[in-house]
């Protein structure tokens, strides 16, 4: 039976398998429970890297996690794209020239 944050995940997101739905939700209570206990975010977002969390997924996640932001999608998407966890690996990833 899903959880009901994946229940709200299949709800308002077309397409989306229940596996991914209760996927991402599992990393959305984890990550909620991670800044309950005061890990910052970008923490949170070295945590998701680490796991393994497409940046796609991990944007899904930080839209849940930043609340009632008026831009949240882009608000979410910032957070991610410019956390350390991520800017690290496309700096060392660049090619040189």
């Amino acid at each position: 039976m899903p959880s009901p944050t994946a229940e709200e995940l299949l709800a308002s997101i077309s397409g989306l398998s229940p596996e991914l739905a209760q996927q991402a939700a599992d990393r959305i209570d984890e990550c909620r429970a991670l800044l309950a206990a005061g890990i910052d975010m970008d923490s949170v977002q070295q945590h998701l890297k680490d796991q393994d969390i497409p940046i796609v997924i991990a944007v899904l996640i930080t839209t849940r996690l930043i609340g009632d932001h008026p831009s949240k999608l882009k608000a979410a998407r910032e957070i991610v794209e410019c956390s350390p966890a991520r800017t690290r690996d496309s700096a060392l990833s660049r090619p040189r020239h």
